[in-house]
């Protein structure tokens, strides 16, 4: 087994995930970046050293292709990341059956297979797991369709895994990673918040790895945002009330 600690990062082209590659490779983690696009990975090994894997984390074969991957160069897994993620506008229950199935599979079924699949390694090395999860897990807007269900899903999974595996000495960390000046909101089609209410990748990406050296149960990355979702859960009501006059549900892709 190799002395450094090696970390798996899904997602990891662009956004937190690369931000996170960047803080694991300076702070001296061997670091494994998984994404689907070539290019960018590309990029990102030229900034930095780490090795790549070009694959879609829904293909049957991609939780043991990381694995075998982050083996063969590392000969350990210490922490899987799963940064990988998207939404797409749409009313809940305008969303085809096959956009409900994406998001269910992209955020929860996914990142659990890879788990599934590192267990093992990660177990041998005392090591764990990290989970994004998001703000409207808790607080669903609307317009989000598949997307906050599915989040809720591996909110949930995290605390259940957490418990499950303090016994083997395995940590599960969930991270509600905030609102932040990624390509997600844009590629949601949803409209963007002001400029302000962003948190900055680099810096989501620095409290994630606090909180992975702390073997933290939770990361609030932009803890006034977490607040803010914990008053609105508290108080159902005059949160429907408010995105009732500041949220306009878009037609999605599946919208007739």
């Amino acid at each position: 087994m190799g002395s450094r600690r090696a970390i798996v990062i899904t997602g990891a082209s662009s956004g937190i995930g690369a931000a996170l590659a960047r803080r694991a490779a300076a702070a001296g983690w061997s670091v494994l970046a998984v994404a689907r696009r070539a290019e960018r990975l590309d990029a990102l090994a030229r900034e930095v050293h780490c090795e790549t894997l070009v694959a879609d984390v829904l293909a049957a074969p991609t939780p043991q292709t990381i694995v075998a991957r982050a083996i063969e160069a590392f000969g350990r897994v210490d922490v899987v990341v799963n940064a990988a993620g998207a939404a797409h506008a749409s009313t809940l229950l305008d969303a085809s059956d096959e956009h409900v199935q994406q998001q269910w599979d992209l955020h929860a079924a996914a990142p659990l297979r890879i788990a599934r699949a590192a267990l093992p390694y990660v177990a041998a090395a005392r090591g764990g797991f990290v989970f994004f999860g998001s703000g409207l897990a808790r607080v669903p807007s609307p317009g989000y369709g598949a997307y906050a269900p599915a989040k809720a899903a591996i909110r949930a999974a995290a605390t259940q895994l957490r418990r499950e595996l303090r016994a083997r000495d395995v940590f599960v960390t969930y991270v509600d990673p905030g609102v932040v000046d990624t390509e997600f909101s844009r590629a949601s089609g949803m409209e963007e918040r002001p400029a302000w209410w962003h948190a900055k990748p680099d810096s989501v990406a620095a409290a994630i790895l606090r909180g992975i050296e702390r073997r933290a149960a939770r990361v609030n990355a932009v803890p006034w945002q977490t607040a803010t979702t914990v008053l609105a859960e508290w108080l159902p009501s005059i949160a429907d009330r408010a995105m009732a006059s500041f949220v306009t549900p878009p037609k999605g892709p599946d919208h007739e």
